[in-house]
């Protein structure tokens, strides 16, 4: 089995007050899983994964990021594999373990189980409501049960803990999802990962997102190595 170092996550940075998100409404936390497309690939790394110096790229260059050469809707040639390198502006692939930064919008319960968050350039919150112009990226944690994985089960359990403790009241994400009350700036490390499942049969992304802000990219962290709130000044502006 291979080993990577696990620090924890120091819980105790920045008051929960200070955050806090919407009433998840009457949809409490509530999931089947575990999932099926591509599941082995969002449940674990490749081998030998550099978790602890991923690459830093800005998230305007992840969500202009091309989309994977020669892949077609839920390609059965990548269920059980990961897509090849190709010529891409960010010299990036996927597998690749990456860093960016960006406002964290909401956090919600997939039927999978996976802690779906979205995180994108503009401090969207309850007030300062998305636009059909702006852009996220969504990054996932899955449920450690469902990762085999013991090195990488501790950092999802602990990326998890972190985000209900400081966000969430200790409590599950709801499924329809909990959108930040105050803008809040968070940095996530993870595995660069393709969803092909919403690639349309005719090549066209299936913009998803929850609560009115909308992904127009396939590009995703799945699952999350780290997560971090940051100061407000290190997000984009």
């Amino acid at each position: 089995m291979r080993k990577f170092k696990c620090p924890l996550i120091a819980l105790g940075v920045l008051a929960l007050s200070a955050f806090g998100v919407s009433a998840p409404g009457a949809s409490a936390q509530s999931c089947s899983g575990p999932g099926t497309k591509r599941w082995t690939i969002k449940t674990s790394l490749p081998p030998n994964p550099n978790v602890d110096n991923p690459k830093a790229i800005a998230l305007p260059d992840l969500l202009a990021l091309a989309p994977a050469k020669g892949v077609t809707n839920n390609d059965a040639d990548f269920e059980m594999a990961r897509i090849p390198a190709f010529p891409n502006s960010l010299n990036v692939k996927e597998g690749d373990i990456v860093r960016t930064t960006g406002w964290l919008y909401l956090v919600a319960t997939e039927a999978d189980c996976d802690y779906h968050i979205q995180i994108s350039t503009k401090p969207r919150t309850t007030t300062d409501k998305p636009t059909p112009d702006d852009d996220c990226m969504v990054v996932e944690a899955p449920k450690p049960d469902f990762v085999d994985d013991a090195d990488l089960k501790q950092r999802t359990d602990t990326v998890r803990n972190y985000i209900k403790t400081k966000m969430l009241r200790n409590k599950e994400p709801s499924t329809r999802g909990s959108v930040m009350i105050h803008a809040v700036c968070v940095r996530v490390s993870g595995q660069l990962f393709y969803d092909d499942s919403h690639l349309k049969t005719n090549g066209d992304v299936e913009p998803r997102g929850k609560k009115g802000l909308l992904s127009h990219t396939l590009w995703e962290l799945h699952p999350i190595t780290d997560f971090k709130i940051i100061p407000s000044s290190s997000c984009p502006s």
